[in-house]
């Protein structure tokens, strides 16, 4: 067989550089279909344990930044619940006020059952299947006595609470906590004791309130109208409480959105392909393949009879 009038050093010197020129126009195909400069720290390589680095700093904000989240989330539900509790006092007084301007009782029990029942459904609340007014007891309603006739009952209010004294308090930074719980008894003692005398007078010798007042009856209703202020106090009180550790989350969660949005563009400055640029890289090295192609199948089809 003739010999080729091209060495073999030349043909295997194209065929390599072709390879090489292959393996990088795949590996440029890959950083612009994902974006990304590559899978591995080796991609980025004097950059990696900085980008490593920067990978755990985001992961911790973005864990920071979600628990913050959710317990916003529980404080929006908090407040909503002291509104409601709030509004509860209010109808309370209201329904005493109208027996006291009538004097006659009338509806009044059936008012005070049904408020009752409202403000144990309030401090009963479960939220993801967890008590959130139970203190650190979360598997249990933090108040037993689910009716009036329960309550009025009870040897006293205390006994009808099932709450810790203690509350539940989340980080929300690396050096910041917050106390997040609000214990029933902390927040409703007042009132389940205003509805427990209710129900035990009307039970009790002076009782029932259900038709025209008496003056004993008038005389406790009306130290009842007196006090109940002082109880809707005692629960604006703690609803203030609530929004001053809202406005703290706020801050904290504000601070985890810009951390976290300047570690994604960190992160991304040092994984992110610049497309232009690789799709600038892709053409050069497809019109160099196609010449090392061409100029490989000249070399494969030259040989000294071609020459000659």
């Amino acid at each position: 067989m003739l010999d080729r009038v091209g060495t073999l050093s030349v043909s295997q010197g194209m065929i390599t550089e072709y390879g090489r020129i292959q393996s990088r126009s795949v590996k440029l195909q890959m950083q612009i279909s994902s974006g990304k400069v590559g899978d591995t720290l080796a991609d980025v390589k004097d950059k990696a344990s900085v980008l490593v680095a920067a990978k755990q700093r985001a992961a911790g904000v973005d864990s920071f930044l979600a628990a913050t989240k959710e317990v916003r989330t529980r404080l929006d539900v908090q407040n909503l619940h002291l509104e409601q509790l709030t509004d509860i006092t209010t109808r309370l007084r209201t329904s005493v006020g109208n027996a006291i301007a009538a004097g006659r009782a009338g509806p009044l029990m059936e008012e005070v059952r049904s408020l009752y029942a409202e403000a144990v459904g309030v401090l009963n609340y479960r939220m993801n299947g967890n008590y959130i007014y139970g203190g650190t007891r979360t598997d249990v309603s933090p108040v037993s006595a689910t009716d009036l006739s329960a309550l009025a009952a009870a040897p006293n209010v205390a006994s009808v609470f099932r709450n810790t004294d203690q509350v539940m308090s989340v980080s929300i930074d690396q050096s910041e906590s917050i106390t997040v719980g609000i214990a029933a008894s902390d927040v409703a003692t007042d009132l389940l004791q205003m509805f427990k005398d209710i129900a035990n007078f009307d039970i009790g010798a002076n009782g029932p309130l259900n038709s025209t007042l008496t003056p004993t009856q008038v005389t406790f209703l009306t130290n009842a109208n007196v006090q109940i202020p002082a109880i809707q106090g005692g629960v604006a009180e703690v609803a203030a409480l609530n929004g001053t550790r809202y406005e703290q989350l706020d801050r904290a969660a504000d601070r985890h959105e810009a951390m976290s949005a300047y570690f994604a563009k960190f992160i991304g400055d040092i994984e992110d392909t610049d497309l232009a640029e690789a799709v600038a890289r892709l053409n050069r090295d497809q019109v160099a393949a196609e010449a090392s192609g061409r100029m490989i199948a000249q070399l494969s089809e030259t040989n000294l009879l071609k020459y000659l």
